[in-house]
């Protein structure tokens, strides 16, 4: 078990734990500080797959599962008459779910964010399927391309950093027979060097 599964799974030892606290509900004020790829880049690697890995259920996956009360969520808080039925909501989870298992919470809070100000289009007088998942689509192409650009830009800073370090002394560590010729008077250092020119 990796490190931060140990940490999500020692505090939430249960699947219904970790929902009382990090429900899609609560995404909002967990993740406020979320507001673009940029911020969902730095949050931790809470992917809907980590969790189905994390909490293994009997008859389901935990990442589905989570989507699928992330979109009774959302079809709740859109308010709008004509919504999702709950078995559109489950066939409409495990379509998104086998695509987009790679999208982490924070993921989901900016989406969420994103479909509320009609980012990927309106939604006029119901909540259409099509338009949902045309927005996960159109979501997760501007995050791979966001996401490309941080990576690319991180990888530059530390070439330049590369670049800029002053050449210091080598790591002893890896060659201890430099280390004597470091520390040791010069004129050691004079006898040692020509002792083993003449070997």
């Amino acid at each position: 078990m990796s490190d931060l599964k140990q940490q999500i799974f020692d505090k939430y030892p249960s699947w219904s734990a970790f929902l009382q606290d990090q429900s899609p509900e609560q995404l909002i004020v967990n993740y406020d500080f979320v507001n673009n790829f940029n911020d969902v880049y730095t949050t931790s690697d809470i992917t809907l797959k980590f969790l189905t890995e994390l909490y293994k259920l009997k008859k389901s996956y935990a990442g589905y599962e989570y989507l699928e009360k992330w979109l009774n969520f959302l079809n709740d808080f859109l308010n709008i008459n004509k919504g999702l039925s709950a078995g559109v909501i489950k066939q409409l989870s495990y379509i998104l779910y086998a695509k987009y298992s790679h999208f982490r919470l924070s993921d989901m809070k900016l989406l969420f964010n994103y479909i509320l100000d009609s980012r990927y289009g309106t939604f006029y007088g119901s909540i259409d399927t099509q338009r949902i998942a045309s927005s996960f689509y159109e979501y997760n192409l501007e995050r791979k391309d966001a996401f490309l650009k941080i990576e690319a830009k991180i990888a530059e800073q530390e070439k330049k950093e590369e670049r800029d370090r002053p050449v210091g002394l080598p790591d002893f560590s890896k060659y201890p027979n430099l280390a004597r010729y470091f520390n040791k008077p010069n004129a050691d250092l004079v006898d040692d060097l020509a002792k083993s020119k003449s070997v």
